[in-house]
């Protein structure tokens, strides 16, 4: 995998990295969020909270700093928008 630490302690290869991955989530602000010190970068995205304007991207992509790259850090944008920093994954039982 292209991922520098290499594979999973379960052999998977690649779980993050590559691209954001895209939720079905809309964005909406954890209980008792207070915006960070850059109002203006948090604030106004959850203006559209009622609407479901923003969904949750996960992740990372091959353009984040090693250090925030997990599962459980978030992003947003409008599901409409093509970039190269975001994707889906495509999972299936076997």
């Amino acid at each position: 995998g292209a991922y520098p630490a290499g594979a999973s302690a379960y052999g998977v290869e690649q779980m993050l990295g590559d691209v954001w991955e895209w939720t079905s989530s809309p964005l909406r602000p954890w209980p008792g969020f207070s915006p960070m010190v850059y109002k203006q970068y948090s604030e106004p995205f959850f203006e559209g909270v009622a609407t479901g304007e923003y969904r949750v991207l996960r992740g990372g992509s091959w353009a984040v700093a090693s250090g925030i790259l997990r599962p459980s850090f978030r992003n947003w944008d409008h599901p409409i928008r093509r970039q190269i920093f975001s994707g889906v994954r495509l999972a299936w039982d076997v």
